[in-house]
Parts: structure tokens; C-alpha cells; sequence
């Protein structure tokens, strides 16, 4: 599902390259559950950004479901991450002037050009899953970080996805909300049987996964099955 090839960023910082994700090769088999860890600064954000097609590599390929994205277009690839891809944010990104509703039905919208009665549906079936069936109509403002996180995680399962990116979900959130945030994050993906990319500082939430992939000053440094 997912295959990056010799990956490597490089930056200019001061005026002088700085090369901040070294030749990094990973392959991801369909309804794999991978989280990558590493301390601040090793590069996970960067790779899920060239992972999710949001930036382009210096150097290597990324191929997403079969599509080498270095093959299409900016907008090229906004239509296909729509199509194919959802994500789950450590601040939420939540549009602060649409309802919870509202903001669940973003990537639908994109992805038809607008909502159908079917969206509609499906969007409250995911509030009501994530335990917001209540609070569809309330305002980001009006909800707490932990229903604000539930209402990214429903955003994220919204077109469906094969494939989710989700860069430090519980970040923002004290230890207990994270859990639950946490508990519902994977419970989805089980049953919508994603491919999932998880960045977090938290050992305990990569334990969860199904294999852990350790980043160091840019490189893969360990890549093996969690301890869970």
C-alpha cells in the first residue's frame, strides 16, 4: 500500500543544505498498522509529509496504492489524497466557523463537489460513533480538546480512506482523554480495515501497533514488530 524508495529532504538553513531525512526505505503491506517514533527533531513529521504526498522529496520515490505521486500535479495529488487519504492532526484543524457536522463532511464535500443526503448520513453515524451524536451541531469552540480530537477522528474515516496519516493524535490531550481518543482511533481502522501511519512520542500508544519503526537524526535506525 504503501513503498518509499531512498527518501531523503534536504533543507536550506542559513544559507547551508541540511539534510533532515537520510536515504529512508519503507514498505507498508495493505491494513498494516505502523507507528513511528523517535525523539524531537529525527525527522517523523517531515516523512509523514512525503509519505502523504504534502511535500516533495529532494530525492526517491513515494508510490501510494500503486500511484508514483512524484507522477502527478499539485492538484493531481490533492484529488487523489481526497480520494484515498485521511488524517488525524495533533491540533485538531478543525474549521472553526462549520459545525462538528460540518467539518465531518470537509472531505466528502471535496472529494463530490458537495454533500449528498448519503454524506449526511454517514457523517452522523461517525459522530454518533466517536460519542458526539449529541453535540453535531456545537462549534469547535463550544467542545472540548477531547471531543474536538473525536471530531478529527470522524473526519479522518469521512471518504473512507485505504490509507491514514496521523502525526502525534494525542499530543494536545491529557493521558486518559488520549487513551480514548486512542481506543477509537484504532478501533475504526480495525473495522475499516485502513492502512495506518502513526507518529507519536508516546510508547504506549505505539505499542499498539502492529510494527514500530525508530527514527534517529533523520535514518531508520530500527524497524521491527511492536512489543505488544
Amino acid at each position: 500500500m504503501i513503498v518509499a524508495e531512498h527518501l531523503e529532504q534536504t533543507y536550506l538553513s542559513g544559507g547551508r543544505p541540511l539534510t533532515v531525512l537520510h536515504d529512508i526505505n519503507l514498505t507498508v503491506e495493505p491494513q498494516g498498522f505502523v507507528a513511528v517514533v523517535g525523539p524531537s527533531g529525527s525527522g517523523k513529521t517531515t516523512l509523514l509529509g512525503l509519505l502523504a504526498g504534502l511535500d516533495r522529496p529532494t530525492r526517491g520515490t513515494v508510490r501510494l496504492d500503486g500511484q508514483d505521486l512524484a507522477a502527478l500535479s499539485e492538484d493531481d495529488r490533492a484529488a487523489f489524497r481526497a480520494d484515498r487519504v485521511g488524517f488525524v492532526f495533533q491540533t485538531f484543524q478543525l474549521i472553526p466557523t462549520l459545525t462538528a457536522l460540518e467539518n465531518v463532511l470537509v472531505p466528502l464535500e471535496l472529494k463530490r463537489g458537495g454533500a449528498a443526503g448519503e454524506d449526511q448520513r454517514r457523517a452522523h453515524d461517525l459522530l454518533a460513533r466517536v460519542g458526539l451524536g449529541e453535540r453535531s451541531h456545537h462549534y469547535p469552540t463550544q467542545l472540548s480538546g477531547g471531543e474536538q480530537q473525536r471530531v478529527g477522528v470522524a473526519r479522518a474515516f469521512a471518504n473512507r480512506p485505504k490509507i491514514l496519516f496521523a502525526d502525534e493524535p494525542t499530543g494536545s490531550l491529557d493521558a486518559e482523554t488520549g487513551h480514548g481518543v486512542i481506543d477509537l482511533l484504532v478501533e475504526l481502522n480495525r473495522e475499516a480495515r485502513t492502512t495506518m501511519i502513526l507518529v507519536t512520542h508516546d510508547p504506549a500508544l505505539a505499542a499498539r501497533a502492529r510494527r514500530v519503526v525508530r527514527l534517529s537524526a533523520g535514518a531508520v535506525i530500527a524497524d521491527e514488530p511492536s512489543a505488544s
